[in-house]
């Protein structure tokens, strides 16, 4: 304001000192932007409840589910150990949910062993997995049809779809534009077959490739003449037609070829991940490729878990651009994945077994249906990643049960030794499958964050389960009846009537209305205005407004005094309104808004300034939620913005005259 007086700098007009606090206001809210966590990176491996291998990816109704063979924590014969299938989902690629098992190889009669690489597939409102079994007896390919991608599966046929001596291994199905459904399979050979529409059956006899160093590449020893090893996975991209496969003897590495048919001919392209070696090493490895909501996906599989080895491997993915000619690029193994493709939101359920990274635990099948988080000891963690708490949570609920002495479940931002927001404690509940609902208070969890579930206690290998998890957020509603009782009655006229107070809440309604207006003025005094409406039930709306001034008078008209009270998460109440000033006195202030936990209230205005006397100033700002300070420094920042600014304009009114 170059060129203004002090005095005029000083008394700056209302709508200036509003643009101040606007503009202030929207620098705040730029800087807490700007203070929000960086994008969530996935772990890898993404799952570490089970040893798992073989990913086949499955997009279906916006969701990605991937299914992966099992490596049991205990190794047979030092040989592939393997009984069942599992599935885990995302939506944001780097948290996993854990389905369970869809299927093992005692889903089918004739099975004897060896669960190795599934391939799951929709059509029709079905769901159907290819497995090959019996390795060790003379491996087959079976197929197993589901109403739901997570199971139950059961045999189609009742018999081997697949059966052609030995190799019948790592089956993968392709469904075309024009509907013709591909399943391919093998090794050392690769074959092929056109599936019929029922998905369970095929005309002829499979076909076996022609391999060649043209079109799979040359392999590096003499015991065979091409690279291509095993593990086909076969896909399309505009009209491109892709086969990755793991190649070259053991250790693998992925190379992929492609063709301008769904048959070929071949030509190879070259390698798209190198061997593995050293620690966290896996002999075999297997691709799966798919894209996700505009992404490009590469799965995978190494040893990096604790114990991992050739036959405790995990899955794991990377995100990937194909080159401009429609060639992949060489993609290196991280131990940071994808970034995500949103956040989390703690205020619906969460499965307990929805998790980015954990240490020590496993799942189980749920009584309550579903899975559950199981083996819990102290020092155990479960992370999840981008966890957006918004304007803050106020408390945790979590599905428990503990046939031992229980212990607790440490809330902590960012590390296993984080910001520590709340602490639920878990007792005894009867019994490993004897379910629970326990719950705390929760302070100061705002914003997007890692949320790590510390589990802490006494000495033992299973301190308790848990089900499932979720906050509550501070501007919740508690669902409880959705008004206030009626307004109160003004008072007497010519007593300084005041107006009657509002109603009181229901559970977790709104406020009150405020006082109707203040009966007449009476010999001594205008009539005071109505108290704003209560509202202490949580979730309440901001009560309504201090009734209208009272009439003039000889005595003291006053300000309307307080405005509603805010229910907890909800906004602080209407400001009073000012009074009519007596002729006499000074017109009074009302009193500030008070804020329901959470959101802040608004601060209540300056009283009207009487024909008397000047106004008093306002009252102080809003408050947060009881028993806890200011949670945000930017909104410590922002209030006294506001008080100063209402400070200005108080001191800016001009003196009224005094009377005698």
């Amino acid at each position: 304001m170059a060129g203004a007086t002090a005095k005029e700098s000083h008394r700056m007009s209302p709508v200036m000192a509003a643009s101040s606090v606007r503009r202030v206001a929207a620098v705040l809210v730029f800087a807490a932007l700007s203070m929000r966590s960086s994008a969530s990176i996935a772990d890898n491996p993404i799952v570490q409840t089970n040893y798992t291998a073989d990913p086949a990816p499955l997009v279906y109704d916006g969701r990605l589910y991937v299914y992966t063979s099992h490596d049991e924590d205990v190794t047979v014969n030092d040989f592939f150990t393997m009984n069942d299938w599992r599935l885990y989902s995302t939506l944001d690629m780097v948290n996993w949910t854990d389905h369970g098992s869809p299927a093992s190889y005692r889903t089918f009669s004739w099975g004897t062993g060896d669960a190795w690489a599934p391939h799951g597939v929709a059509r029709n409102g079905k769901f159907y997995l290819y497995v090959p079994i019996n390795n060790s007896t003379g491996s087959k390919i079976g197929v197993a049809v589901a109403n739901s991608p997570a199971g139950p599966f059961t045999d189609a046929l009742g018999r081997a779809l697949v059966s052609t001596g030995s190799g019948n291994i790592d089956p993968n199905v392709f469904i075309d534009d024009d509907g013709q459904a591909y399943l391919y399979w093998g090794n050392p050979n690769l074959y092929y077959v056109r599936l019929n529409a029922d998905m369970i059956s095929f005309p002829g006899s499979p076909t076996q490739t022609n391999l060649t160093t043209a079109g799979f590449g040359a392999r590096s020893n003499s015991d065979r003449a091409t690279a291509y090893e095993e593990g086909p996975w076969f896909y399309k991209r505009g009209s491109l037609y892709y086969l990755v496969y793991p190649a070259d003897g053991t250790p693998e590495k992925i190379s992929y070829t492609t063709s301008s048919g769904p048959l070929g001919p071949w030509m190879y392209r070259g390698d798209i991940m190198a061997k593995q070696t050293g620690a966290g090493g896996s002999f075999t490895n297997h691709p799966g490729v798919i894209d996700y909501k505009g992404h490009s996906y590469f799965f995978y599989h190494n040893a990096a878990l604790p114990g991992g080895g050739g036959y405790k491997r995990s899955v794991c993915l990377e995100e990937f651009s194909y080159n401009a000619d429609g060639t992949i690029p060489t993609i290196r193994m991280t131990t940071t994945g994808p970034v995500a493709l949103g956040t989390l939101n703690p205020f619906q359920q969460v499965e307990a077994e929805t998790i980015a990274f954990s240490s020590g635990l496993k799942t189980e099948v749920c009584s309550e249906g579903g899975i559950d988080v199981t083996s819990i000891s102290n020092g155990d963690y479960i992370k999840v990643k981008g966890v957006d708490f918004g304007t803050g949570a106020v408390s945790f609920d979590a599905r428990v049960a503990s046939a031992a002495s229980g212990g607790n479940i440490e809330l902590r931002l960012d590390s296993q030794t984080g910001t520590l927001v709340g602490t639920c404690s878990v007792a005894a509940t009867g019994g490993a499958q004897t379910w629970m609902t326990k719950s705390c208070t929760v302070t100061g969890a705002t914003g997007v964050h890692d949320l790590f579930l510390k589990f802490t206690g006494g000495s033992g290998a299973s301190l308790f389960n848990v089900n499932w998890w979720k906050f509550t957020p501070r501007d919740a509603p508690d669902g409880g009846a959705p008004d206030g009782g009626a307004s109160g009655t003004g008072g007497a006229a010519g007593t300084s009537g005041r107006g009657g107070a509002g109603g009181a809440v229901g559970t977790s309604g709104r406020g009150g209305a405020g006082g109707a207006s203040a009966g007449s003025s009476g010999s001594s005094g205008g009539g005071r205005g109505g108290a704003g409406g209560q509202a202490p039930g949580a979730g309440g709306n901001a009560g309504s407004a201090g009734g209208a001034s009272g009439g003039a008078g000889a005595g003291t008209g006053a300000g309307g005094e307080t405005g509603g009270r805010g229910g907890a998460s909800a906004t602080g109440g209407t400001t009073g309104i000012a009074g009519t000033g007596g002729a006499s006195a000074a017109g009074r202030g009302g009193s500030n808004g008070g804020a329901g936990s959470g959101v802040a209230g608004t601060s209540g205005a300056a009283g009207g300034a009487g024909t008397g006397g000047g106004g008093d100033p306002a009252g102080c700002g809003c408050q947060t939620s009881p028993g806890g300070g200011l949670r945000s420094p930017l909104l410590m920042v922002f209030l006294l913005v506001v008080a100063a600014s209402r400070r200005r304009r108080l001191r800016a009114a001009p003196a009224p005259a005094r009377q005698r």
